[in-house]
């Protein structure tokens, strides 16, 4: 989830103070991640789609430019600037929404997504919470698509997977990110400590940490949680579209409908 406001799980420097790095240093996965988007939403012949966390923009833009109607959200009013102006440049017009994806009513779509681990900065009670908001901007039937860790497959050695050691440079700006986590596995928390050493040109570096955690979830808590809040459970697959496997896949990509 890409936001500013207070939030109980913590969340990422690049939601907020460090937003004009977003995209450098975003996972470069969107585009499978996408496709698959578009293969589901084609095949329950979707046309109208909400982003409840579109940071800035990477699910929008791919589908307005594949011939859905879509509007994005988000709580960020930092990436949201972003994305304005992103659509701005393209010459697209996009509906976007500053909002809390907990309580935001925007109107009845086809879908709803929520990407990249978006619901895992949301504790148990807020995702049902969520869950049960989702209903209300879902028409009858409509389509729910979100990812989160898998807490089955997350063995010490894919924890230790996770970690990153990345180096960016943009407008002679180099960026050096270095992550480490560690999962509770009682209570399903995956912590990351982030460190960013920034220097632009021949200045001083900057320094910035951070903490975050994300609550993730077995295939069955899911399917559960989704039962208890108006939807059914239609498949898991691997965030990349690829057949879901209870203890190896690392990432669930869920599809529910709204009962």
């Amino acid at each position: 989830m890409k936001n500013t406001k207070k939030n109980k799980l913590g969340l990422p420097l690049e939601y907020s103070k460090l937003s004009k790095y977003f995209d450098l240093l975003s996972q470069d996965n969107d585009n499978d991640t996408n496709r698959t988007l578009e293969k589901i939403l084609s095949e329950y012949k979707v046309k109208t789609v909400l982003d409840l966390t579109c940071g800035t923009g990477s699910q929008v833009f791919w589908l307005t430019k594949h011939g859905y109607k879509v509007t994005g959200a988000d709580l960020s009013p930092e990436l949201l600037m972003i994305a304005r102006d992103n659509a701005q440049k393209d010459k697209i017009d996009i509906t976007f929404i500053e909002g809390d994806m907990q309580t935001i009513e925007v109107g009845k779509f086809d879908a709803v997504i929520t990407i990249f681990n978006a619901v895992g900065h949301l504790t148990k009670a807020e995702f049902e919470k969520t869950l049960r908001n989702i209903c209300r901007n879902l028409k009858h039937g409509g389509l729910y698509i979100f990812d989160i860790f898998n807490l089955d497959a997350m063995t010490d050695h894919a924890v230790n997977n996770l970690a990153m050691d990345v180096r960016k440079s943009v407008n002679e700006t180099h960026i050096h990110h270095v992550q480490k986590s560690k999962l509770d596995r009682d209570s399903g928390l995956l912590t990351s400590y982030d460190e960013y050493l920034i220097q632009k040109g021949s200045q001083e570096p900057k320094i910035y940490k951070g903490k975050f955690t994300l609550q993730i979830y077995t295939a069955n808590e899911l399917k559960e949680m989704l039962s208890r809040n108006g939807f059914e459970c239609l498949d898991h697959y691997g965030i990349d579209g690829s057949q879901f496997s209870r203890m190896k896949t690392q990432n669930i990509l869920t599809v529910a409908k709204k009962k």
